[in-house]
């Protein structure tokens, strides 16, 4: 098995192989060492349970909106924007062969790429790339194939926490295509949690993490007005928004942990561009 760095280990153990359809994607999963995480997983264990749900939701929601497009578009192009090692974009490969997959990252790329290759996957295209460099990320996308003048699937997923926001606008603006969309997955401020059940667990969980993370800022968070603001400045519009109790019962047929709909910070937003 290949063992993968500690911190993609445990992005990785938020989820599981029967969240994706497609053979290579399971595939992917039994080729790979997660045990680096333990000892990260230890400082979270207090909410593990209540947060993995809720990643598993947000997977759910990331997939069912990124398949509805590719039902529609099947030969459409994506970018899996600080795609890591999860293998969702070689799960689209597989089960949408005509359309073309880039998935984009700072690290792990070659990894990704080997493990595809020893898993016999399909054709995606793994990028090595600084998402908030706009000249250089859109050069090495040109350069691999990408055409800007073609409907292109945004997936930005697990990302937006990581970058300013004004300059990830800026690299989303640079991205956008007509006919295309973004899948977008983010999670509401603390202020809009006060009151509600278990806002202290999201709290503490986002605080411990940024500091676990040593970012230089505060994980970036959005209101839904501010995702409604987003899609006008990409001359596009908000589809929907799914929150996490829609979510879960989108994924389980029923409502176990998000019985009420105000519980739950992440939320995905689907923004198709004019």
């Amino acid at each position: 098995m290949v063992e993968v760095p500690a911190t993609s280990a445990f992005v990785l153990r938020f989820t599981h192989q029967n969240m994706y359809r497609g053979k290579a994607a399971c595939t992917f999963f039994s080729q790979i060492d997660l045990s680096p995480a333990d000892t990260i997983m230890e400082q979270f264990q207090d909410n593990w349970d209540d947060k993995r749900s809720e990643v598993l939701n947000r997977k759910h929601g990331v997939e069912k909106c990124s398949r509805e497009y590719l039902n529609e578009n099947p030969s459409a192009q994506v970018i899996h924007l600080g795609a890591g090692l999860d293998p969702l974009s070689i799960d689209l490969a597989e089960c949408y062969p005509s359309a073309q997959i880039f998935d984009v990252d700072m690290a792990n790329m070659p990894l990704k790429a080997e493990i595809n290759q020893m898993i016999n996957g399909p054709e995606v295209a793994f990028l090595t790339a600084n998402l908030v460099d706009v000249p250089s990320l859109t050069e090495v996308l040109n350069h691999a194939g990408w055409r800007p003048d073609a409907p292109t699937l945004l997936v930005s997923e697990g990302i937006s926490y990581y970058i300013p926001k004004h300059i990830y606008q800026n690299t989303l603006a640079a991205l956008r295509t007509s006919g295309g969309c973004l899948v977008f997955e983010y999670s509401i401020p603390d202020a809009l949690l006060i009151g509600t059940p278990k806002a202290d667990l999201y709290h503490d969980f986002f605080a411990r993490f940024t500091d676990f993370l040593k970012l230089p800022f505060p994980m970036q968070r959005y209101e839904d007005s501010e995702i409604h603001d987003l899609a006008g400045i990409l001359d596009g519009a908000v589809q929907r928004i799914l929150i996490q109790h829609e979510l879960e019962f989108s994924r389980l047929g029923k409502n176990v942990l998000r019985k009420d709909p105000n519980m739950g910070a992440i939320r995905i937003a689907e923004i198709r561009f004019n």
